[in-house]
């Protein structure tokens, strides 16, 4: 009996050690696979492509595998198919982790509207019914961990600190056509103007 109990335990912890994110075989796949977009880091210099660095591995996964698979097609999903296509989970969840690792590096908002940015973020915007960012997101945008989907299959919430300006106005403009489906990133997107997705966007992308 104690030797079956010893043999579950080794088996055990072989199992769990097995299911653990490779780092070293995260690395070879964004730097060969991902590079040419979201770069070795995750730093992204080209500004219409997501800064993975930093971002929780489960948000980034579920998103590549709803790339994969077809599920996400809206915004660049289609370009990205051929990256990921031939990934499997483990690949993906490697890869994931190892950018979640890496150390985000924010980008410079623009003064002329860091401040009304600034307002939308931390407080809100009671009269259109619009909730302060910050309130998912987190005062310095380093966002919730979730280890369970939201109703729409999408991991909530992401980290946005650093984030490209022109990252976060394609997304926002996505939920708002209803390109990009979030029972509570659509509804906000909606009541928001151009320019005020403009003010917050830039003031993510100055966050540290």
């Amino acid at each position: 009996m104690k030797r079956l109990f010893a043999a579950l335990l080794v088996s055990f912890a072989a199992t769990s050690l097995s299911a653990a994110p490779d780092l070293e075989k995260g690395k070879e796949v964004a730097e060969t696979v991902c590079i040419a977009c979201h770069a070795a880091d995750g730093n992204s210099a080209i500004s219409i492509y997501p800064r993975l660095a930093g971002q929780h591995a489960a948000y980034t996964a579920q998103h590549a595998k709803d790339i994969r698979d077809k599920v996400r097609t809206w915004a660049l999903a289609e370009s990205m198919v051929a990256m990921v296509e031939g990934m499997s989970d483990e690949d993906i969840d490697n890869v994931s982790a190892y950018y979640a690792q890496q150390v985000s590096l924010s980008g410079e908002a623009e003064a002329t509207n860091l401040q009304a940015g600034q307002l939308i973020y931390r407080g809100g915007i009671p009269e259109q019914k619009v909730p302060a960012c910050m309130g998912c997101h987190g005062p310095n945008g380093a966002g919730i961990p979730a280890a369970s989907k939201a109703k729409d299959g999408v991991l909530a919430y992401p980290r946005l600190s650093g984030q490209h300006k022109d990252y976060v106005v394609a997304q926002m403009q996505a939920f708002r056509s209803g390109e990009r489906t979030h029972n509570m990133m659509a509804p906000i997107a909606t009541r928001l103007t151009d320019q005020q997705i403009d003010d917050v966007a830039n003031y993510i992308q100055g966050l540290r």
